[in-house]
């Protein structure tokens, strides 16, 4: 009986790198990369935008809702300023009295004297 040995027989196939299609290749990922980028950049201003003015909307309803409240206040400061309450308080709350003429102290007041002029100067 014979036996035959087959001989292994490296089927390896020789690779040679094709510089051209790599460069080709290259550039390729390299503008796919950067459109992908500019597209990413693009809806990420858009979203900031859109943040913004969402931002703005806010913005402008709580600065009406303090003006509201500003007025409001406003209003009842110059209520509780009234004259009419004030005597109302005075002589319900405090029982004060309005003072007759012969009680009552006028001050008058005094003026300043106008500042000297800047030419005026002191000698000794």
């Amino acid at each position: 009986m014979a036996f035959s040995i087959p001989k292994d027989i490296q089927n390896r196939p020789v690779r040679n790198v094709d510089r051209a299609r790599q460069r080709e290749m290259w550039w390729s990922v390299a503008f796919a990369s950067a459109l992908v980028g500019a597209l990413l950049l693009v809806a990420w201003e858009h979203s900031q935008w859109t943040d913004v003015g969402y931002d703005l909307t806010r913005l402008q309803q709580e600065r009406a809702a303090v003006e509201a409240e500003n007025r409001h206040l406003r209003l009842e400061l110059e209520t509780l300023r009234m004259p009419q309450r004030i005597e109302a308080l005075a002589r319900e709350e405090l029982d004060l009295v309005m003072p007759s003429q012969t009680e009552a102290v006028v001050l008058v007041r005094v003026r300043e004297a106008a500042a000297p002029s800047r030419t005026l100067v002191a000698r000794r």
